[in-house]
């Protein structure tokens, strides 16, 4: 029997295929893929991880020989009540049938398509740090009361009454100057960040085992709003065991591994954890937490870059 179909291409060996063949936790693992197309990409002690086709981690699975109970873990899924965070992101039986049934009513297993936009979503926060380093367009005049009441009064077309109310025309050159430049400043990030993003780019994303996965999207409606941003999937996502597994990526990464690799950044493998625009390579970084097994460092660059 064949099971190399079990695992993700490329992320498996003969090694892990006869190994699986006689493994406990193997009944289990063929129920996740025929129900919900999940699939391994790596082993973890007694047990497996599995993720969906598209290489998103969804689960832990393995065999408890002490309690004799098949294991299911997930963030995705949280019990109200446990005495962990690891208690309440499991799912426990002595019988898979038992097991498959929880998992079913109560919705653990999330689909590929809600699992994928929970990640894609985090694109606002691309679009944030590109504009935040673009420069600040906020209009913060400065003026006093005075100042405010002399200026209303002079747009009403009065004459300002009182040695209180009066205004200084330089100062207010200096503010009009200076709001201009805002204005050219806000232009600017509309402009870059629709370059950017409107136009097929990589979203790369590396997590705590170097395995990359990678898509390529454009965004439909640019936005830091995760609620107003929306997308195209030009090529769906990947797992890879390298990012040297997909020959259009190694130019961009390779000097991405030189602009970095003597930084004080904290990296995972060349992936500089950090949230910040980089104008040299032309490309995004950002990352919600360390990266684990659910978690990533990412990087986005245009297409055009690789």
């Amino acid at each position: 029997m064949s099971v190399e179909k079990y695992f993700v291409e490329g992320l498996g060996n003969e090694e892990m295929y006869e190994e699986m063949k006689t493994s406990v936790i193997f009944p289990l693992i063929r129920e996740l893929q025929f129900t919900y197309g999940l699939k391994v990409y790596q082993q973890t002690g007694n047990g497996y991880m599995m993720c969906h086709p598209n290489g998103f981690a969804m689960c832990q699975v393995w065999y408890d020989h002490d309690t004799t109970q098949y294991n299911y873990r997930s963030p995705w899924y949280r019990k109200q009540r446990g005495s962990s965070a690891s208690d309440r992101e499991t799912v426990s039986s002595v019988k898979i049938s038992s097991l498959m049934a929880t998992l079913k009513r109560m919705e653990a297993v999330h689909d590929q398509e809600k699992v994928t936009h929970g990640y894609v979503s985090r694109l606002t926060d691309a679009v944030s740090r590109l504009r935040r380093k673009l420069g600040d367009h906020n209009k913060n005049h400065g003026l006093d009361g005075n100042e405010v009441h002399a200026l209303m009064l002079m747009a009403l077309g009065k004459s300002p009454n009182s040695n209180w109310v009066k205004i200084d025309q330089n100062k207010c050159q200096l503010i009009l100057d200076k709001f201009e430049e805002a204005d050219n400043i806000k232009k600017t990030k509309i402009e870059e960040s629709n370059r950017f993003f409107t136009n097929p780019f990589y979203m790369i994303g590396v997590d705590m085992n170097n395995h990359y996965l990678v898509g390529k999207l454009k965004l439909t409606t640019v936005s830091t709003d995760r609620a107003k941003i929306s997308y195209e999937t030009v090529e769906p996502f990947k797992r890879y065991k390298s990012y040297e597994d997909l020959p259009d990526l190694i130019p961009v990464m390779t000097m991405t591994k030189l602009a970095y690799e003597n930084g004080n950044h904290s990296k995972q493998d060349v992936i500089p954890i950090m949230d910040e625009y980089d104008e040299n390579l032309d490309a995004v970084f950002f990352y919600n937490s360390r990266p684990t097994q659910f978690d990533h460092a990412w990087m986005v660059t245009p297409c055009s870059a690789t």
